[in-house]
């Protein structure tokens, strides 16, 4: 049984998410769904879209036919993408120019707390920018981490939620930035302190790990065996060299509104929606992308880019902080 509440917020915010990403009056969109969408999740969508005025095509992919779709004159303008993964229908259904907006969250329930507002992307591209320029990358804390990577050259990436310009696509509700280290430069450690998380496990850290790295490999896991145990069988059971190189660092500057801030063994945050994307958490991931070794969520970290500071203790700095528009649109919600 849905909370009304609930519903009619998750549709407030659908909203202005759509509108963010130019879905206007009087144009053709289209909602792809299947079995394992909440029906809530797509009722929301398409009120969201009748609210806005835009004129909404529900698709459900199971039922349609093998040869794929019939043609369609009307071509959507926006497609917002319920499935649970990137499938080859959405290749067979949205044409190349259309904006994509594929929702990660997986019930209106994981909406609850997001407040859509444009200086996400902004801070999401500034962010990039000083990725960009510059050398250096360093990740450290009052617990001993101490990490630096090298920048040169590297893959870089960004999530931002807005699918503005024709033939992009979005997830959303998602914000973060995230580099690869350039090859060999991963040199120091990281700490993992308890109440930081062991993703993609899910797993809060219980005790002290001590992970070493040189030459941009993992080297040594050190510290209780209850907790070394655990990450090392984690680590065999990936069955894969790669499992042990550094592959990125994120920084999550996703603003999710909560009560209270979450205390430091809070039940179900470790595994909740979004947590590698939260505000001002830092993610350290090992293996060789899509397939992940380990990933340790720092939530207290402090991130430099040639010394001048990205996060300070888990707080988004400068340019990466929210301006007082956007901390205003979370004082005075929808």
């Amino acid at each position: 049984m849905r909370s009304e509440s609930v519903y009619r917020r998750s549709v407030d915010i659908m909203v202005r998410q759509l509108e963010l990403c130019r879905a206007a009056p009087g144009r053709p969109a289209m909602v792809l769904s299947d079995d394992a969408t909440d029906p809530a999740l797509l009722d929301a969508t398409i009120h969201a879209l009748n609210q806005i005025g835009a004129l909404p095509t529900s698709v459900f992919v199971d039922d349609l036919p093998p040869d794929g779709p019939s043609a369609d004159p009307t071509m959507p303008d926006i497609v917002v993408n319920l499935l649970n993964g990137y499938s080859d229908a959405v290749d067979s259904l949205v044409p190349s120019n259309a904006r994509v907006l594929s929702v990660v969250a997986h019930s209106t329930g994981e909406l609850r707390g997001i407040v859509p507002h444009v200086g996400l992307g902004r801070r999401v591209k500034r962010g990039m920018d000083l990725l960009d320029a510059g050398q250096e990358l360093h990740v450290g804390d009052d617990q001993g981490t101490n990490l630096r990577i090298g920048l040169r050259g590297t893959r870089r990436w960004m999530h931002d939620g807005l699918a503005t310009a024709p033939g992009t696509v979005a997830q959303w509700p998602r914000g973060m930035i995230g580099t690869a280290p350039a090859l060999g430069t991963a040199k120091g450690t990281v700490v993992m302190s308890p109440g930081d998380i062991w993703l993609p496990m899910g797993w809060y850290a219980r005790s002290s790990v001590v992970l070493t790295f040189e030459g941009g490999r993992m080297v040594s896991i050190e510290g209780p065996r209850s907790e070394t145990d655990a990450i090392r069988a984690h680590l065999a059971s990936v069955d894969s060299p790669s499992a042990y190189r550094l592959d990125a660092v994120e920084i999550g500057l996703l603003w999710i509104d909560s009560p209270g801030p979450p205390a430091l063994f809070e039940p179900g945050f470790a595994d909740s929606f979004g947590i590698a994307d939260r505000y001002g958490h830092v993610v350290v991931t090992t293996g060789d992308h899509p397939t992940v070794g380990i990933a340790c969520c720092l939530r207290n970290a402090t991130v430099a880019v040639d010394e001048v500071a990205a996060v300070r203790a888990g707080r988004p700095q400068g340019e990466l902080a929210p301006d007082v528009y956007e901390q205003a649109a979370h004082r005075f919600p929808l």
